[in-house]
């Protein structure tokens, strides 16, 4: 008997924590030349973020771990 994915409290606890993370982590990259469309992952289920002239599309870990990495330069 496996739960369907994401049902868990647990997993959709995470998921709120991880999509505020990206916000915070959002605001903080501005100062890197780093734009995210935070309302993206509802409408196409994606972040885009804008850097070095580049259109990246990410889902939300990788987002917050190229966020993460931005800020660590």
């Amino acid at each position: 008997m496996n739960p369907a994915p994401n049902s868990s409290p647990a997993l959709q606890q995470f998921d709120s924590w991880l999509e505020q993370q990206i916000k915070d982590l959002s605001v903080d990259a501005l100062s890197r030349e780093a734009m995210t469309c935070t309302a993206c992952p509802q409408v196409i289920g994606d972040y885009i973020i804008e850097y070095q002239g580049e259109s990246l599309r990410f889902p939300a870990p990788k987002a917050y771990a190229f966020l993460r990495y931005v800020l660590d330069q």
